[in-house]
């Protein structure tokens, strides 16, 4: 596949800016030839142009068009053959393994959005019939509006260019302008021209996809601002995130933000754990702290147990275990120094104590920080809570609580998360409730017995969680209830059957399950 560099606006390329930045191997280092042009103010505004006047055309597709359209997009993505997983390795060391896994994630995540569609009932029709002193009032959901997606760094596929953000817009009806990460912008591009190739064979309008390449604030500045883009999705850092939360909110005329920032997700081990599987636990744990080099959202960050000779050897075990792990790639420059000043941070509290690492490897041939264990206590915790900042990388941090009432304490004050993980044994079921519940308060997801890393694309997934891990902790931006973050309710009050959209209308033409009078039932009127 011939490369450009170029940005790709509702089928055209375009490279009307002079700044351009290359890729760079994080395995070597090394700076590829070609390079990309920052989109500028001007290319940007064309892209949420041609996504406005595609609305005004996709927004009357029906539910099977879009499926099949999202069905074609997964195609191509496969088209694209082992060049696309040769291409992204090169961009991010993430290994051909891990990428093929996630090429199958993210071709499944579009299948599984058309599968959704043509069922039907994701539109909600809700009917209340007319009655004595009140109105037939009719209800749907519709698509919000050409949608703003920020890829993110360490799913250069799942949450990228082609991620689940970009696919439950489209999935909802809506056109996308995805700011491509710097990171990958040659997986990016590719992505693009498969998008491109979806669209025309789709018969689509040429403004449903865009993609613009910038490897500055500018693009995503100038993107979130622009009045025609009507819903952002996020995936990347607190301030990132942050940033475009309130850029979007500074707006004449706000839209929703839905911005995934990350997350510590704590993980709980009680003390009748640790005498039944000890070992078993603190391989699983290593295990998902060092997976894809710690560079998940969901990477147990913070780890809480009550001290006792157990819980020492078991914290010895991990950093012991951790110690001779090898040490991996991590994704580029940015997010090595990210890593080496957020643990430099931490480590400057007196509180902390570095177990393990701590440092990144400056002699190496390859971006990579030492897998780092590090421990503190609960009143250091409850006293600080910078010290509940995500560390993107291998880095854990064990919390020593003095008994019970310590480590509920210690609960209350953590911020919201991803995910949060109890492991815990049957007999202590009629004791755990309450922490169990505690934590419940401060995820989106509640892990028993298990660990965070890893998330399953299926419809009662929540991927989401309480500020700061997201800026909407009622949506998700996995699974197919993503899709809602994109589209709106609006109720239609005494209008004619006629001119009701088919799945309000009294005959049910769709045949689609519906809430009629508080009953669900798939017949008609």
């Amino acid at each position: 596949m011939q490369l450009t560099g170029y940005n790709y606006i509702a089928g055209e390329t375009s490279a009307e800016g002079a700044e351009t930045f290359f890729s760079v191997n994080p395995r070597s280092k090394e700076t590829a030839d070609l390079p990309f042009h920052n989109a500028t103010a001007a290319e940007v505004a064309r892209a949420v142009e041609a996504a406005e006047a595609a609305f005004t055309e996709i927004r009357d597709y029906s539910s099977e068009k879009i499926a099949d359209f999202l069905d074609e997009i997964a195609e191509q993505i496969e088209a694209l053959g082992d060049e696309l997983l040769d291409c992204a390795d090169r961009e991010t060391g993430l290994g051909l393994p891990r990428l093929t896994g996630e090429r199958e994630r993210t071709t499944g995540q579009f299948r599984a959005f058309g599968s959704f569609l043509r069922e039907g009932s994701y539109l909600r029709p809700i009917i209340n019939s007319e009655q004595p002193g009140q109105p037939s009032i009719r209800q749907m959901q519709f698509p919000v509006g050409p949608v703003a997606i920020f890829a993110a760094s360490n799913f250069p596929f799942a949450f990228a260019v082609a991620g689940g953000d970009t696919a439950s817009a489209l999935a909802a009806g809506c056109p996308v302008v995805v700011k491509a990460h710097p990171g990958h912008p040659a997986t990016s591009e590719m992505f693009a021209q498969a998008f491109n190739a979806a669209v025309a064979a789709g018969g689509f309008p040429a403004g449903t996809f865009s993609m613009l390449q910038g490897n500055g604030i500018d693009v995503g500045q100038w993107l979130v601002a622009h009045d025609g883009i009507e819903a952002v999705g996020f995936t990347g850092s607190l301030r990132g995130g942050r940033a475009i939360y309130d850029a979007a909110a500074s707006r004449p005329r706000p839209v929703p933000v839905y911005a995934e920032m990350g997350s510590v997700n704590p993980v709980v081990i009680t003390g009748a754990a640790l005498a039944q599987r000890a070992d078993d636990i603190a391989e699983g744990l290593v295990a998902s702290i060092t997976m894809g080099t710690g560079q998940f959202c969901t990477n147990p960050g913070l780890i809480l147990l009550q001290d006792s000779p157990a819980a020492q050897d078991f914290i010895a075990d991990v950093t012991a275990k951790m110690s001779v792990a090898p040490a991996g790639v991590l994704l580029n420059e940015t997010i090595a120094r990210g890593l080496e000043g957020t643990v430099g941070r931490t480590v400057a509290n007196p509180e902390i104590s570095v177990l393990t690492g701590g440092e990144a490897i400056a002699d190496s041939d390859y971006f990579c920080f030492s897998n780092t264990v590090m421990q503190t206590t609960a009143a250091a915790i409850r006293a600080d809570d910078r010290l509940q900042v995500e560390h993107f990388g291998p880095v854990t941090l064990f919390v020593v609580c003095e008994d019970g009432a310590d480590l509920s304490a210690t609960v209350d004050a953590l911020e919201g998360n991803l995910t949060s993980t109890i492991h815990a044994e049957s007999d202590e079921l009629g004791d755990i409730g309450d922490l169990l519940h505690q934590l419940r308060e401060k995820a989106g997801r509640v892990i028993w017995n298990g660990f965070p890393t890893g998330v399953a694309v299926v419809q009662a997934m929540q991927h989401g969680g309480p500020y700061p891990a997201t800026t909407a902790p009622g949506t998700t931006s996995v699974g197919m209830n993503a899709i809602y973050r994109f589209m709106r309710p609006i109720a239609f009050q005494n209008v004619p059957d006629a001119l009701l959209p088919d799945p309000l209308k009294d005959a049910n033409p769709l045949g689609i399950m519906r809430l009629v009078d508080d009953v669900y039932t798939d017949g008609r009127l």
